[in-house]
């Protein structure tokens, strides 16, 4: 009884003494980016992903998923700085303070996870290794060929892995990026390319002149995760990317987009939140109630960002469907 006493009381005491329930604790990023007035995020030049268009404007994917945080945080989507990075130096720019976030095709990976000071808060899209090569070739795994990859990457190992189990005597090219990488294979330096299945379909469909001449394998050799990567000492900003990633996805889910952000009652408590109608949500974040709204308003929820960026390009949902629908694109409820 005397134990039991003692546990009570002491329990009480820790009760008692604990600090009341605060915002997430407050680090370093948001003050920064909050000071700056800017997200600067880096990309990799990867069509439909992350990139410029013909005026010099960010456009893709992962653009539109850093416009997301800036309409979270900024209330303004536009309040962004796109830096190209290579995957070399990505984490680097993270670790220095150069980067807020740093997208450019990034593979989720355990050594990153652990081993490079960097987070991954979300999966923006469910991606695979592949190769195309000239239509010409008829093994493009003989000594006689040449296989382009960029280095660094996560593509080089997965290649070189590959390579040994097939006891393939392929010679391995291996350029510093993506552009190198395409251009050589298009100069007929390499006879194969190695890179994200998407990466590879992309460029396919944007050199229509040589499109013909290039054939996509079915060789599919590892899995890509893809998110955005933060540096890992700021558990704020790291709730704040992530949630700022899944609200495209639940909106989708919810049938809400910017086609009918107007219109759809606030029906529960879920969409309550989506809209924009419950006060304090976000405190906890020091954000306003209203930021997923804004969200939903400037980029639209997953299939429009999908559609705006990558359908274009010829590629389809697959993977990067809703649960619901056969893809493993799936979100925490927003409670």
């Amino acid at each position: 009884m005397r134990y039991r006493a003692l546990s009570f009381m002491t329990a009480m005491l820790f009760a008692l003494s604990a600090p009341a329930p605060t915002p997430a604790l407050a680090g370093q990023v948001l003050d920064r980016v909050l000071t700056r007035g800017k997200v600067v995020c880096g990309v990799d030049q990867t069509p439909g992903f992350g990139g410029f268009d013909d005026r010099g404007v960010p456009v893709g994917l992962e653009v539109d998923l850093c416009r997301a945080i800036a309409a979270a945080i900024l209330k303004n989507p536009q309040a962004i700085q796109v830096q190209r990075v290579t995957t070399k130096y990505k984490f680097h720019a993270l670790a220095e303070g150069e980067l807020d976030v740093a997208f450019g095709m990034t593979t989720w990976t355990f050594d990153r996870d652990t081993t490079m000071m960097a987070s991954f808060p979300a999966i923006a899209f469910y991606d695979g290794q592949g190769f195309m090569k000239w239509a010409d070739i008829a093994d493009p795994w003989a000594a006689t060929s040449t296989i382009c990859v960029q280095s660094g990457t996560t593509s080089a190992n997965n290649l070189a892995e590959y390579l040994s189990r097939r006891k393939s005597a392929a010679k391995v090219l291996a350029l510093s990026s993506s552009e190198e990488k395409f251009s050589a294979f298009a100069e007929r330096r390499c006879t194969a390319v190695t890179g994200d299945s998407t990466e590879l379909a992309v460029q396919k469909n944007r050199r229509s002149a040589t499109q013909p001449s290039w054939v996509l394998l079915d060789t599919i050799i590892s899995r890509e995760p893809l998110g955005p990567a933060i540096f890992n000492n700021d558990p704020e900003w790291f709730s704040i990317v992530r949630w700022s990633m899944l609200i495209p996805i639940i909106a989708e889910a919810r049938g809400l987009g910017r086609y009918n952000l107007e219109s759809v009652p606030a029906a529960d408590a879920e969409l309550r939140r989506l809209l924009g109608e419950e006060p304090g949500f976000g405190a906890n974040l020091r954000l306003d109630q209203a930021w997923a709204r804004r969200i939903i308003a400037s980029v639209g929820n997953y299939g429009e960002i999908f559609a705006r960026n990558l359908a274009p390009l010829g590629i389809v949902r697959g993977q990067n469907a809703l649960w619901s629908e056969g893809g493993l694109l799936y979100a925490p409820p927003l409670r």
